[in-house]
């Protein structure tokens, strides 16, 4: 079997709180109430995410995505950047306790700045692992 890697964009291993919310289809957004979700996040791309949650949101449901990135290895006044973007559940999976969900989440809509600031973290964390 060849299991190399298909994902444009490389992925770092992570462990903080991102909340979201259902943008479309309405009838999931309606379901869930409409209300901001936490939940966490496991892995993180420049092109992506991927979060655990209680919630069941199938492909192609669109979600606001809000989270705060620190990175420790830019400059005081960049060190912080609270990100809003909007992205595209591509999967979700049962996770081995049966209660919780894996999203996998392709961003669609993100500002430059906010792109550059994930894409950096990304890097330089992983530099920092791996030197």
């Amino acid at each position: 079997m060849d299991f190399t890697e298909r994902r444009k964009f490389k992925r770092l291993n992570v462990n903080f709180i991102v909340t979201f919310q259902v943008n479309r289809p309405p009838e999931i957004r309606m379901s869930i109430g409409g209300m901001d979700i936490d939940a966490l996040m496991m892995d993180l791309s420049e092109g992506g995410m991927a979060i655990t949650t209680d919630y069941e949101i199938p492909s192609g449901t669109l979600l606001y995505i809000y989270f705060t990135l620190i990175n420790p290895f830019r400059n005081e006044d960049d060190r912080v950047t609270k990100m809003e973007l909007l992205g595209e559940v591509r999967s979700c999976s049962i996770l081995d306790n049966h209660k919780q969900r894996r999203l996998g989440i392709c961003f669609t809509q993100m500002k430059e700045d906010d792109k550059k600031a994930v894409a950096d973290f990304v890097k330089l964390n992983t530099e920092q692992k791996h030197p």
